[in-house]
């Protein structure tokens, strides 16, 4: 054993180089100076939205279109009745009233619902328990319903499918911008349900995936769950990747043009921009605005600018 390790040469050294000292080679590759156009166009989505809608309620009841209200109001109604042989009563004013009591928790969260309503100054909640009964709340809460469960089909988010129909058509409002974007959205859910999805990696782990069609400033353009081989998408032979993204492109019906003449309001390209300048008075509603028509320059709001240009 001894002889082993006599007859083994001593290993060199590693040389250790300091940064000062190493040569770095020139690249044969040509730089690159070029920097990529890209174009911004505006308003974004935001901005048509203060622009419109400066009122927070005022934004939630654009995107929450009376269709679904209606037809929420209907079918709870219904419900009430089928399973529980009593009138539940629901009106629209009640059905804001509980949606704002729906907000407010996802803000104000406490241990169990029914806190909101105790006298105990830790937890009480004046706006919730003044707007509402406990008791009439709870009420809502067992009934609202959106279907007609007597007319179940094989669609697994059948119960909810109003809901994203209804929701697609009012994100309809807000114009195309020029960079769309397509993923994969996560619903939390770690209930029981045949269409719970697992992802690794996420914030969001257990839940129901959407397929998301969004532009860059992060608005929903279209949504779709994911269920399966139920998922309504069109099916275009090109896999999975294509088919959600031109499914997701058809269904939101986004236009089939150039980069230069997407996403107008009209044939003759008239598009309203904040020109940054003093108020001047809209020429259709003869009320102050910093926006303007980019091609014949005239002062315009945002939702005046279809109807000035005759759409």
């Amino acid at each position: 054993m001894s002889q082993k390790v006599q007859s083994e040469k001593p290993r060199a050294k590693l040389q250790v180089v300091k940064n000062k000292d190493r040569v770095l080679k020139q690249s044969k590759r040509p730089a690159s100076t070029v920097i990529p156009k890209h174009t911004v166009y505006s308003p974004n989505e935001a901005e048509c939205i203060k622009q419109s809608c400066p009122d927070p309620m005022d934004v939630f009841l654009l995107m929450y279109p009376p269709t679904l209200r209606e037809i929420t109001i209907e079918m709870s109604n219904l419900y009430s009745t089928q399973t529980k042989d009593q009138q539940l009563y629901l009106s629209m004013e009640k059905l804001l009233t509980f949606y704002g009591i729906l907000i407010t928790s996802g803000y104000s969260s406490v241990p169990r619902r029914h806190m909101y309503w105790s006298l105990d100054s830790d937890v009480h909640n004046e706006s919730i328990s003044d707007a509402m009964q406990r008791n009439r709340f709870d009420e809502i809460m067992a009934s609202i319903h959106v279907v007609d469960n007597t007319k179940i089909n094989d669609d697994p988010f059948f119960k909810v499918r109003p809901i994203f129909s209804e929701l697609n058509q009012s994100y309809k409002v807000m114009p195309f911008q020029e960079w769309l974007s397509v993923d994969e959205s996560m619903i939390k859910y770690y209930g029981r349900h045949g269409c719970k999805q697992f992802i690794r990696g996420k914030p969001i782990r257990f839940g129901y995936k959407l397929w998301s069609l969004a532009s860059s400033s992060g608005y929903m353009h279209h949504m779709e769950p994911y269920g399966g081989s139920h998922t309504l998408l069109p099916e275009t032979g090109l896999g999975q990747g294509p088919s959600v993204v031109l499914g997701l492109a058809e269904q939101a019906h986004v236009p089939q043009a150039t980069v230069e003449h997407q996403a107008r309001y009209d044939k003759a390209s008239h598009w309203p921009i904040n020109t940054m300048h003093r108020f001047q008075r809209c020429r259709h509603c003869d009320k102050r605005t910093t926006y303007a028509c980019e091609k014949c320059k005239a002062p315009l709001h945002i939702q005046c600018s279809k109807m000035y240009h005759g759409q």
